[in-house]
């Protein structure tokens, strides 16, 4: 009968052991991982504002037309510099659209409008033109996300993006 009972204990302290292993390997993972992870993330300030002053679709002379030209006029009306900005178009409310600008260089907001600074300062315009193919067939939707450089890295603003709803309409 003694014996059982230290049987008994024996399984209880492989129990023990067991779950004390287990938290202290997932303790160990959590702090190695955390190592990886940054700190804090840069973000945009809350007075990045662009607004779309205009934008218009224009079909080109052709017969057959294959592509329309986009004339975008927007405005800084932020307190804050804008280095760059993300011009998307598509249909409709999709979350997938075409860019417009280069999509490796967001900066590319140098324009005539804004005295062909890389730079967009508050209370400054810009005006672009884009050539978007295919033709469009239904209405489109223009959006604009503001891209700025803090500590010599670019930093996208989702809270500051902007839309306009356009119609491209055969003459």
């Amino acid at each position: 009968m003694l014996r059982l009972n230290k049987k008994a204990v024996s399984i209880m302290v492989g129990y023990v052991l067991l779950i004390a292993i287990a938290v202290s390997l997932s303790t160990a993972v959590f702090f190695y991982l955390k190592l990886y992870l940054p700190d804090e993330r840069p973000e945009c300030e809350v007075d990045i504002q662009l607004t779309i002053d205009s934008v218009k679709c224009v079909w080109n002379d052709a017969t057959i037309p294959t592509y329309v030209n986009i004339d975008l006029n927007m405005t800084n009306r932020g307190l804050f510099n804008v280095e760059g900005a993300f011009i998307k178009i598509g249909d409709y409310n999709r979350v997938y659209r075409t860019d417009l600008n280069p999509p490796n260089d967001p900066t590319n907001i140098i324009s005539i409008c804004n005295g062909a600074s890389g730079v967009l300062k508050p209370g400054e315009k810009f005006c672009g033109d884009y050539t978007y193919s295919p033709v469009p067939t239904v209405s489109q939707e223009i959006s604009v996300q503001p891209v700025v450089w803090i500590d010599n890295k670019p930093v996208l603003c989702p809270n500051a993006v902007v839309t306009k709803t356009i119609v491209c309409m055969a003459p």
